[in-house]
């Protein structure tokens, strides 16, 4: 089915229907009525290979058996008062308390929000808690939402247009991207030298921005460990920890991003263990409930959410506590605790991913530059201004299977894959198939 072939209902924006999100960014909007496992079924029948895992969240792909446990949990309670307390939400704050706290071998306090943006706005209330409100580092290239404050945080100018907290003052450190990184000098395969002095200059008199000793000063530096929205790029583990090093250095709270690469996305269960760093607040969300609710979980190391601290009342919001999606977290983390080994298996799967990957830059080489593997995610590098014409292509060009896979305004030579992380051998060869139908139907197009 061609874009032409599509019916006028499946490609204008209803009437009624708001237009602001991404939904509406291309011509082709199919409408979905099924799901399971790895795949999506449209209005028509065609089904889907969802290689972007529905923005991450769907690790365990579409499994209606998770909706049906969290419902079973709950039916005794199925709403409560915002400030009000549940014998469920502190078992499940308990069982992500010991994610968290294990991986860095420290104790903490998890506090509950609603989507990425609310959870990130919630980590800098307990930075600014504890250290007092201040200038926030970020790195070019970052995304931390799009909601007022986190636009402000988040690298596009274009988030910041119509909505932005103006009084937060934020700067923002070198890309950890070697390919749009200034200071790169090119003959390193990392990060040269130079890099890494770029990162750690601010707090002195030159720079105009405030370190230890100053009263305006640093209060956090947020970062992520794979940059998703910004190109799918891993920050090299010096530049990383020595951007980390200074800003504990110089009395900041460090803030690891976790919510696309928490929970086993990358390989490890966070992916700040990659780089070997330790943050002193973690927020996570997608892989929390696979899709199934609204919820992201920020953990704290003692004492910065301590109450002496972070005051009761500094925060609250009507549906962090409502017990359907603190069941869905439940049986979410029942299937984590049953997974033997997730660490190991990722890594087998960046391996079969990759293969197949670099296999479809070999046979289009003058248009696939490179393709790279972090766990469950990859990137494929294109010559051109191309990933949202092949993503759109991937969705049409096959006969008998399409692929969504994600492409971002501030990467456009970038095509995102991130599949569910249960997704077999069988699945990445259709996406490969697919996507290899794709980058031969641009050629042809460019060609003519």
């Amino acid at each position: 089915m061609t874009l032409s072939t599509i019916p006028a209902t499946r490609r204008d924006i209803p009437a009624h229907v708001g237009a602001g999100n991404l939904i509406y960014r291309a011509a082709q909007v199919p409408r979905f009525v099924g799901a399971d496992g790895c795949y999506l079924t449209d209005a028509d029948g065609r089904r889907y290979l969802d290689a972007e895992a529905a923005n991450g969240t769907v690790a365990w792909g579409y499994d209606a058996q998770i909706l049906r446990d969290a419902l079973r949990a709950c039916e005794q309670l199925p709403a409560l008062p915002s400030f009000c307390e549940s014998e469920l939400r502190v078992s499940v704050l308990e069982r992500l308390e010991r994610l968290f706290g294990g991986a860095l071998g420290a104790s903490g306090r998890v506090e509950l929000d609603l989507g990425g943006a609310q959870g990130m706005e919630t980590a800098l209330r307990i930075a600014f808690s504890a250290v007092g409100p201040g200038t926030v580092l970020v790195f070019e290239g970052a995304f931390h939402g799009r909601s007022g404050v986190t636009s402000m945080l988040s690298s596009s100018p274009r988030y910041r247009e119509l909505l932005a907290a103006w009084g937060l003052e934020v700067v923002r450190l070198p890309s950890p991207d070697c390919g749009r990184c200034v200071h790169h000098d090119g003959a390193a395969a990392g990060c040269a030298s130079g890099c890494v002095r770029a990162v750690t200059r601010w707090g002195s008199e030159l720079t105009g921005v405030g370190g230890a000793g100053y009263g305006r000063r640093v209060s956090a530096l947020v970062f992520e460990s794979i940059q998703n929205v910004g190109g799918m790029v891993e920050p090299d583990p010096r530049l990383l920890r020595a951007a980390v090093e200074h800003a504990r250095a110089n009395g900041a709270v460090v803030i690891a991003d976790e919510i696309f690469t928490g929970m086993h996305r990358t390989g490890p269960r966070w992916g700040f263990q990659r780089a070997g760093v330790e943050p002193d607040i973690v927020v996570t969300s997608k892989a929390l409930t696979n899709g199934a609710a609204a919820l992201s979980a920020v953990w704290a190391r003692e004492p910065l959410a301590d109450p002496q601290t972070y005051r009761p009342g500094s925060h609250s919001s009507t549906y962090i506590g409502i017990p359907h999606a603190l069941a869905v977290v439940q049986a979410v983390l029942d299937r984590w605790d049953g997974w033997a080994d997730p660490t190991a298996d990722m890594t087998r799967l960046e391996e079969r991913m990759l293969d197949r990957l670099n296999a479809v830059r070999e046979r289009h080489p003058e248009t696939v530059r490179g393709a790279a593997a972090f766990g469950a995610a990859a990137r494929v590098e294109l010559a051109g201004v191309t990933a949202p014409e092949v993503r759109q292509l991937c969705l049409t060009v096959h006969p008998k299977a399409a692929l969504i896979v994600a492409a971002t305004g501030m990467a456009p030579d970038v095509l995102n894959i991130h599949p569910p992380l249960v997704i077999s051998d069988d699945d990445l060869d259709v996406m490969v198939e697919v996507l290899d139908a794709a980058l031969t139907r641009w050629e042809r197009d460019r060609g003519d």
